[in-house]
């Protein structure tokens, strides 16, 4: 069963590689032709203002619901693609209702998401103009979503793996080849193009399986099943709204660029991209795998094997996240710098998005941690826990935030948000144990301990290196292969298990 979780987690991981490859590349060109510029962060304002409808309707709802209710029905065909087609009926509807609706508020939206853009008329009216078309991002990209919730469902992997790529492709080739005509509003139509590829690939690969689209939306909200998923989806509702208020917390206290510093907001969305790409790379590609095995185990009562799968999770989080975080402390500024810095990024971008990083560094295990913790309620069909610890974790990062605001400026944003993450996880922990008696992480604890020790001394000899006199791509290739060295033959040594299954492949395959 877990050779069959890495095989579907690494076409997951490879596709989500790929993704966040061209991504890096997408950010790179975004700093290089647009730095931290006003109509930089009027374009992020307003790509992340249908982002956060996107975590209710689109991954949202077929992470919590969509998936697992699907999931469950994997050994009845055609019951399953029934409920799928009825699904994406009623879900059509719905999001063209919330597109319109969110075209005609554009302006009290970014008034309550970037409250600093107020006093800057032309940033202000800029956004609003992108935000209205952003919006038909999130009808593109919900129905999409949802299609691959299906395609999880059949235990598909490789189209939700890779469509993401056309994403940032579309990205690419609209700031090389347009930027200089359309200036920051090439970023708005290459949103469009990349959704509207995304939905394409997910509609094609589901007709392959006689997927039909129908708009009968009164027979489609006569079924059961989309009744439970949207009974079901009350709590996720509050869950993504509460986690998606945590990102609107970083966005207002990053606006106020008379405390964190101008450009503030951009340097928190650079390190945010670098954060992201471990956390999607590993946990969103191990998480949606893992769903659908832990989803038929809670529906069949067997919790000795979900907690066993939930512990192989976790020694896969630990064993690939711990070691990036800690990578992350120790180089962040270098780190920045071979990244980012180039064209219009000035030293002040430089200074404000390491600091954002490194302490977004503390949080990136917990990050990835509440990721799977959550999905592991929505398996047992339970929305509603995940809502209350987010709620608190809101309560906290409020707090947290503004308090280290002052002192750490744009560090402390990232830093309330680190810990108020770390109080989520343990919170979730402590409920989990609570539903399905003890998890049996306390086997963890020697894991934990050695990839941690092979983690220090990475981080160690990344920072020494570093001081060479030397290019500065060399000397990422030259950290990147020690860490690799030690990893490998450190891991062996301390008797770490990924390690030593990727060793018995090579010697097999030889």
């Amino acid at each position: 069963m877990h050779k069959q979780i890495a095989k579907n987690t690494s076409v997951m991981g490879a596709g989500t590689l790929l993704s966040r490859i061209f991504g890096f590349i997408r950010d790179i060109l975004m700093a290089s032709f647009f730095g931290t510029s006003a109509g930089l962060e009027a374009f992020i304002v307003a790509f992340k203002i249908p982002n956060l409808f996107r975590s209710v309707f689109a991954e949202g709802f077929s992470d919590s619901v969509a998936t697992p209710l699907l999931s469950s029905y994997r050994k009845e065909k055609d019951k399953m693609l029934s409920i799928g087609q009825d699904l994406i009926c009623v879900l059509t509807f719905l999001l063209l209702f919330f597109t319109l609706a969110g075209i005609l508020t554009s302006r009290y939206l970014v008034a309550a998401v970037a409250p600093g853009f107020i006093a800057d008329s032309y940033r202000f009216g800029l956004a609003v103009s992108f935000t209205r078309l952003t919006f038909f991002y999130l009808f593109l990209i919900g129905l999409a979503s949802n299609l691959n919730a299906l395609l999880y469902a059949y235990k598909k992997f490789f189209i939700p793996a890779f469509s993401p790529v056309f994403l940032n492709l579309s990205f690419i080739a609209g700031i090389l080849i347009f930027a200089n005509i359309l200036g920051e509003g090439v970023l708005v139509y290459s949103a469009l193009a990349g959704g509207v590829l995304q939905l394409l690939f997910s509609f094609f690969a589901l007709r392959k399986r006689n997927f039909r689209l129908k708009f009968n939306l009164k027979e489609s909200l006569a079924n059961q099943q989309i009744i439970k998923m949207f009974k079901l989806f009350v709590g996720r509702l509050f869950s993504s709204i509460i986690y998606e208020l945590s990102v609107i917390v970083d966005t207002i206290f990053s606006s106020l660029s008379f405390i964190v510093g101008q450009g503030a907001l951009a340097s928190i969305y650079y390190a945010n991209r670098l954060i992201q790409f471990p956390f999607a790379v590993v946990i969103l590609s191990l998480s949606r795998v893992v769903m659908v095995d832990l989803s038929v185990y809670a529906k069949e009562g067997k919790i000795g094997e979900f907690k066993k799968l939930l512990i192989f999770s976790f020694q896969n989080i630990i064993f690939f996240i711990l070691p990036v975080s800690v990578v992350f402390l120790f180089i962040s500024t270098p780190i920045i710098e071979i990244v980012f810095a180039r064209g219009q990024f000035s030293l002040d971008a430089l200074n404000l998005t390491s600091s954002a990083l490194f302490f977004y560094s503390f949080g990136l295990f917990f990050f990835c941690g509440i990721k799977l913790m959550v999905n592991s309620f929505y398996a047992l069909s339970d929305t509603k826990t995940p809502a209350k610890t987010a709620g608190l974790a809101l309560l906290a990062n409020i707090l947290l935030s503004g308090i280290l605001i002052f002192p750490l400026r744009i560090g402390g944003v990232a830093l309330g948000s680190s810990l108020a993450a770390a109080f989520n996880f343990f919170l979730l922990y402590f409920f989990l144990r609570k539903k399905v008696g003890a998890v049996g992480f306390s086997k963890l604890r020697s894991y934990f301990l050695r990839v941690f020790l092979l983690s220090l001394v990475w981080g160690g000899v990344a920072n020494r290196l570093w001081l060479l006199e030397a290019s500065p791509y060399l000397k990422i290739l030259v950290i990147g292969t020690a860490g690799l060295v030690l990893l490998g033959l450190g891991g062996y040594l301390l008797g770490i298990r990924q390690v030593r299954l990727f060793w018995l492949w090579i010697l097999k395959k030889k």
